[in-house]
């Protein structure tokens, strides 16, 4: 076995892969696997033209218990992520994210600063999760579906007006949605395929196009399911 292990607090129950770097910032849970290749708790490395402040302090990253990590995961500091989650292959978090209990996150997924992801949550392959993000619980984002923050694509920095999508409990997103700065799925709506939301959408209806609007309203029980 050839890893780069710096941490000392990695439970012993847990199983470290081939060729893993593991900081010494990273709190390992009991019975966690890490796959080939991770990269767990590394800095952000910034250069002179980026217009985010990040913090470059290693601050505590967490793997919850009995979570799996597969090969090629980086996983950067000042990230909590709970018990029993999955990430796939290649997947990328980002500094200063929370992720939930039983959260699932597929293959080639990546996820930006500043986000939040509740419990029971499914992130399917291909997905890019913008920065300033909050997602509910129990919320099923399909295969590549985009997620932006900034509609003056950079052009003012990044500052408080960029923000990325919230998202209720119980909310489905179709496959290839695109997702655009600052709107709100409400609770237990779904997004039609191939939809585009520049606004904001209630709570139990279903809302399809481009701009996406509202199809048809849901059961009112429906974000409870």
């Amino acid at each position: 076995m050839i890893n780069s292990i710096y941490s000392k607090n990695i439970s012993s129950s847990a199983k470290i892969l081939d060729y893993a770097i593991i900081y010494e910032n990273v709190v390992i849970g009991d019975n966690v696997v890490i796959g080939e290749h991770n990269v767990i708790g590394k800095l952000p490395t910034p250069t002179s033209n980026i217009c985010k402040d990040l913090e470059l302090n290693l601050t505590k990253t967490v793997i919850g218990e009995s979570s799996r990590l597969c090969s090629h995961v980086t996983v950067y500091s000042n990230v909590v992520i709970g018990d029993n989650c999955l990430l796939g292959d290649n997947v990328s978090i980002f500094t200063d994210v929370k992720i939930g209990k039983n959260v699932i996150i597929s293959r080639n997924v990546t996820v930006n600063s500043e986000t939040e992801i509740g419990n029971n949550v499914r992130i399917m392959d291909g997905s890019h999760v913008t920065g300033r993000t909050k997602i509910g619980n129990s919320v099923f984002i399909s295969t590549g579906v985009f997620m932006a923050n900034d509609n003056f694509f950079g052009k003012f920095g990044y500052n408080e007006e960029c923000m990325g999508p919230t998202l209720g409990d119980n909310v489905s997103i179709g496959v290839g949605v695109i997702l655009l700065p600052n709107v709100t799925i409400g609770r237990g709506s779904i997004i039609a395929a191939g939809s585009v939301v520049k606004n904001d959408i209630p709570d139990c209806v279903l809302a399809a196009g481009n701009p996406a609007k509202v199809i048809t309203k849901l059961p009112n029980n429906w974000g409870n399911i």
